[in-house]
């Protein structure tokens, strides 16, 4: 009977071990987390370490000394023409290497603009308002670039790391208990394979839309429409102009029916009150033919290598830079 356990327990260790290892190979599924250290809390803000490198959903990152994202150690700024580019973990660009990104790709179409990268994942409009002030270390800011996904109104932020995970996809399932959280945060860290059963047994993009949804058709958004408005007058105030660049969930590009752009209309609605100039891009997104391919496989909003590449041509097209 011993000798028949062992069997079995061997067996079923080479089985998920083969089917973890061509989940790796066929990156059927992507990792999620962010490697603790990289990010750090100042006045209850999270910042990047400046001068650290770091693993975010399984790709390495490189902070400079300002704690902007950059594509290398050895990274140098052109002279003086910058642009400030506001963002959360979609315009850091999570899993995805800096130069493949739609700020690297930027930096090599326009070599002679500094494209200041101050996003951190996690970031909500509120953490904006309060990094703004960054653009201060810099001469010249001619433009500030604000990538807003839906989430961007959450009151917390959503970061997601390796020891400890917090999140706003509400309190629902066993993610509730602390054992089963860690134990979540670490497998999505880790394993692929668990990425890729959880992402076809749950369908976690629609579960995070949806839930978002509800925060639209609940929350009174006048809170939010401040803090545009602090945004936009910062902005004003250093005579630079101010943009808002929205970008869509990908559960939403998959019918792209008018109901459930309800989130994109509030916000439009918001900006055309307020006189700020704005690109929509998500009917670029709806208009690809596999908008799927476009995000982090099973992620609600995070792009790909393609993804990015859309945001770029949208903007070196819609923005004069």
């Amino acid at each position: 009977m011993k000798k028949i356990i062992i069997f079995n327990f061997t067996i079923v260790f080479l089985l998920i071990f083969f089917l973890e290892l061509f989940s790796n190979l066929f990156k059927l599924s992507g990792l999620m987390g962010i490697e603790s250290g990289l990010i750090y809390k100042k006045n209850n803000i999270n910042y990047l370490r400046p001068n650290k490198d770091g693993i975010v959903f399984g790709q390495k990152v490189t902070i400079d000394q300002y704690g902007f994202r950059v594509p290398s150690k050895d990274f140098k700024y052109a002279e003086n023409n910058n642009i400030f580019i506001l963002g959360d973990s979609v315009t850091f660009g999570n899993g995805v290497k800096e130069e493949e990104t739609f700020i690297g790709l930027l930096r090599k179409k326009f070599k002679n603009k500094n494209f200041l990268n101050s996003s951190v994942p996690g970031y909500q409009i509120k953490d904006h308002v309060n990094v703004i002030n960054q653009s201060k270390k810099f001469n010249n800011i001619d433009k500030i670039l604000y990538f807003f996904t839906l989430n961007d109104i959450y009151g917390s932020s959503n970061i997601v790391d390796i020891k400890n995970q917090k999140q706003n996809e509400s309190d629902y399932s066993l993610k509730k208990y602390k054992i089963f959280n860690r134990l979540n945060a670490f497998l999505r860290n880790k394993s692929y394979l668990y990425m890729f059963i959880k992402g076809i047994g749950t369908d976690p993009s629609k579960r995070w839309f949806l839930n978002l949804f509800k925060t639209y058709e609940n929350q009174n958004l006048d809170k939010v429409k401040n803090q545009f408005t602090l945004l936009d007058n910062y902005s004003k105030n250093i005579q630079s102009k101010f943009i808002v660049v929205l970008l869509p969930y990908e559960y939403q590009t998959r019918n792209c029916s008018k109901d459930i752009l309800k989130p994109q209309n509030d916000i439009l609605k918001i900006l055309k009150d307020l006189n700020i100039d704005f690109k929509d891009f998500t009917k670029n997104f709806c208009k690809q033919n596999k908008p799927r391919k476009s995000f982090y496989k099973f992620d609600p909003m995070h792009l790909s290598k393609y993804g990015h590449k859309i945001v770029y041509n949208n903007l070196i097209n819609e923005i004069n830079f």
